[in-house]
């Protein structure tokens, strides 16, 4: 078996990356080729009529990781890293901590005035206006 990449004829986008024998019946769906898979291929990723290209990996914006970090209750604190192993051979510190509140509560102001910044621009989703409705009540 090998690495088959569905391609999106018209954009060049990789849909789907399936093994494949290469020799068993297959019709690839309209709209779509099936094409022997570099190892560029990825799903997202796209085919330039010659190689493989890989997606841009996007980094998050800072909206984007407050959404996730300001219901987190712990945050990660490397002087707190310790590979100690239990009786049953498990880590017993891992480095967390939990957030004290002065920390908890710049992140939710930070995040508020970037959602506040995203409203006045006309684009918030449905999500952050309910998180920047959560966060204005709290």
């Amino acid at each position: 078996m090998a690495r088959y990449a569905l391609i999106i004829t018209a954009s060049g986008v990789v849909d789907n990356v399936i093994e494949y024998d290469g020799s068993a019946p297959f019709t690839p769906p309209t709209g779509m080729e099936l094409r022997e898979a570099g190892e560029n291929a990825e799903v997202g990723g796209s085919w330039n009529g010659s190689a493989f290209v890989r997606a841009p990996v996007v980094e998050p914006t800072r909206t984007q990781v407050l959404m996730g970090e300001v219901t987190q209750t712990q945050v990660y604190d490397a002087s707190l890293v310790d590979l100690t192993l239990d009786s049953d051979g498990e880590v017993t510190h891992t480095g967390m901590r939990d957030k004290i509140d002065s920390e908890v509560a710049a992140e939710k102001l930070e995040l508020k005035n970037l959602l506040l910044a995203e409203l006045q621009a006309g684009d918030l989703s449905q999500e952050r206006t309910q998180t920047l409705l959560r966060l204005e009540r709290e």
